[in-house]
């Protein structure tokens, strides 16, 4: 690839989801550092207020913007269909440093990219296992360790109480925001390697004796009554359930043994810290998300969703690349972590211990293969599954169904919805 030529006037197009938002973040600093490159803002057109994958593709088709912003299942079916520019040979050429960035963010670029590097991400997303000690020392009840299964976790969340009030009792485990019973299970199932759907996404794979393993575990703990589960079965509803604003959040009182968050949890305890009336300040700790006993040292709880790639066709691929490099280089990462963010620098000098926060648990796995996305599956088909699903275990929960026949159900019924969406 040629030279960049810092002089030389460029209009580059950028589709990022808000154009303030990157004004904010970017603007004064890449102004600076490239004072000659004008930049126009794409932002993802909604319709309904989602964004489809079929959308974004049509969108990038139209518009060929030079530099996009990417989530993971973009980022394949952008590798996948020819439309992302190749890194390697450019990385190469300029001998921009990889050796900083976390393992973890390059082995999942690559996978996604079947071998290769097509775009690079400044940040990445990562849980761990949060707990309350102090409830676990008053029930007396073994404290979380690195690396528990599923099983352990919700066996654990048994041993906690469940009698009380609503508003004051305590529960074992807490699910993470806009996350049904039905989500739970998936994740669950996640863990494990086991899909609901097979690759072609053709056929639900829910009638097995592992998928009715993982349903069973889970129903059980939560006809236990030891889960705290959003209610609702759309998005909507979940986001908008109380128990998930800072004030009213459960685990933030003191009334959630565990839960699963990300790397921005310690600012949420600050804020609960201002926002909790009367708040009583508890002890607490992190251990490494639940884990597939057969794979103990990997986990499905790492993502990105800020890769930034080249388009293939632009015709300002140079000055492409020298923005996306400065994006995910040194001088950019090194000024963000002072600001708070919910992801975690790519760049590990910079993904710094907070106080009293172990971030080790973050970090001590490494990515499990991915086993299966919902990206490939019919517009429409995920709300209307989870929505099938939420229906046939409340007939279990409530003895009108066993749950072999809730099973049979939501195997046939979910045929049909995938087969006609």
């Amino acid at each position: 690839m040629e030279a960049f030529d810092p002089n030389e006037p460029v209009k580059l197009k950028i589709m990022f989801p808000n154009e303030n938002y990157f004004h904010q973040r970017f603007g004064s600093l890449l102004s600076m550092k490239y004072p000659n490159i004008e930049f126009e803002v794409i932002e993802p057109v909604a319709v309904n207020g989602v964004t489809t994958k079929e959308d974004r593709v049509q969108q990038v088709k139209e518009k060929q913007p030079d530099i996009l912003l990417l989530s993971s299942p973009l980022y394949e079916e952008f590798v996948a269909n020819g439309s992302l520019m190749e890194l390697e040979s450019v990385i190469k050429q300029d001998n921009f440093d990889l050796s900083d960035i976390y393992p973890s963010v390059i082995d999942l670029l690559r996978e996604g990219g079947n071998g290769k590097l097509y775009g690079l991400a400044p940040e990445f997303s990562a849980d761990a296992l949060f707990y309350n000690a102090d409830l676990f020392r008053k029930y007396g009840v073994e404290m979380p360790t690195n690396r528990m299964s599923w099983d352990d976790v919700l066996q654990l969340a048994r041993r906690f109480p469940a009698e009380g009030s609503e508003q004051e009792r305590i529960y074992g485990y807490q699910t993470g925001i806009a996350q049904s019973v039905c989500d739970l299970i998936l994740e669950v199932g996640n863990t494990l390697g086991l899909t609901p759907v097979s690759p072609d996404g053709r056929n639900l794979l829910i009638d097995s004796d592992r998928w009715r393993k993982v349903i069973e575990s889970v129903l059980n703990a939560y006809q236990s009554d030891t889960l705290l589960v959003a209610k609702g079965t759309t998005t909507l509803e979940l986001l908008q359930s109380s128990i998930f604003q800072i004030e009213n959040d459960p685990f933030l009182n003191g009334r959630v043994a565990m839960m699963k968050d990300g790397y921005n949890f310690y600012s949420k305890i600050e804020q609960g810290k201002r926002l909790i009336q009367n708040y009583r300040p508890f002890e607490w700790g992190v251990v490494t998300v639940p884990v597939d006993p057969e794979n103990p040292d990997k986990t499905d709880a790492i993502f990105l969703s800020s890769i930034y790639a080249i388009n293939s066709k632009s015709s300002h691929q140079r000055a492409a690349w020298e923005v996306v490099k400065y994006i995910n280089g040194e001088e950019v990462a090194k000024l963000e972590s002072r600001l708070e963010h919910a992801q975690i620098p790519s760049r590990q000098a910079y993904a710094q211990a907070k106080p009293e926060f172990d971030v080790e648990p973050f970090f001590a796995l490494k990515p499990a293969v991915k086993r299966w996305s919902d990206n490939q599956l019919p517009s429409g088909f995920n709300e209307s599954f989870r929505a099938l699903v939420t229906e046939e275990l409340d007939l279990v929960c409530e003895g009108k169904k066993s749950l072999d026949e809730a099973i049979s159900s939501i195997q046939t019924n979910g045929q049909l919805l995938l087969v006609h969406k």
